[in-house]
């Protein structure tokens, strides 16, 4: 954990297009209606699909809760847009840089194999870009903005998804 000991009214939050649920969120929705109406591809079905697909839902619910606790116990808070005053590195945050995103896939991926639905599992990927190209880009140089090599190091050291 570094702390950077400014306070939250000398520096801005996190500008971005939108609230990144739902840049994750539509390109999944989209698979789910192409799915539905166009193109009904599956990857495997069966009993095994679904319970594969449940177990993935619950770590991605499982990492996306943890993510929040670690992140409150430093002060943090889990939206973006917030102005960031400690660069987390404890609980998931030691093993990949994203893992509120690295939930989302998780329990899109988990969705698209439950319900054996081989253009959500497509979209979960686009999405997943989505958020690279509009959301975590834009964090990276945020952070390293605000904690410059104390951020930088810790990109050296940890992976963007897993």
């Amino acid at each position: 954990m570094t702390n950077n000991g400014s306070g939250d009214n000398e520096r801005p939050g996190l500008e971005l297009p939108t609230f990144p649920p739902v840049i994750f969120g539509v390109p999944v929705l989209a698979g789910v209606a192409v799915h539905l109406l166009l193109w009904d591809a599956g990857i495997f079905g069966g009993v095994l699909g679904v319970l594969i697909g449940v177990v993935l839902v619950l770590v991605g619910l499982g990492l996306i809760a943890w993510s929040f606790v670690t992140m409150r116990a430093y002060g943090e808070h889990p939206e973006p847009g917030h102005p960031t005053k400690t660069l987390v590195e404890s609980g998931p945050f030691r093993r990949t840089r994203n893992p509120i995103y690295v939930g989302f896939l998780l329990i899109a991926v988990g969705l698209a194999v439950a319900f054996n639905a081989l253009a959500v599992l497509i979209a979960a990927f686009v999405g997943a870009v989505a958020l690279r190209v509009l959301v975590i880009r834009r964090e990276e140089a945020y952070l390293t903005r605000v904690f410059g090599e104390a951020y930088t190091g810790y990109m050296s050291q940890t992976r963007r998804w897993l």
